[in-house]
């Protein structure tokens, strides 16, 4: 499920800056600009924010559990090394 939270995040944040750019390039410019790439550009900030704040609720725990799996590959390795 992390995974899948990350690829949202990604391509949330990508639709994000893609659209983005060219919102603040038809402002800034002299074509028009259409009201659903702001509406895409906030839409995909949405998403890549929902799926980096799951990512980061998961993230806690999972680094628990490679620091228990490193203290115990040290323990195993001084008690082979000694």
């Amino acid at each position: 499920m992390r995974k899948l939270w990350a690829i949202l995040c990604v391509v949330g944040f990508t639709a994000f800056w893609t659209y983005g750019f060219i919102a603040l390039s038809g402002v800034l410019g002299e074509r028009p600009t259409h009201a659903m790439t702001f509406v895409l550009c906030l839409a995909g900030l949405g998403a890549g924010l929902a799926g980096w704040f799951q990512v980061m609720r998961s993230a806690p725990s999972m680094h628990r559990r490679r620091a228990a799996a490193r203290s115990r590959l040290e323990e195993e390795y001084l008690q082979s090394a000694g």
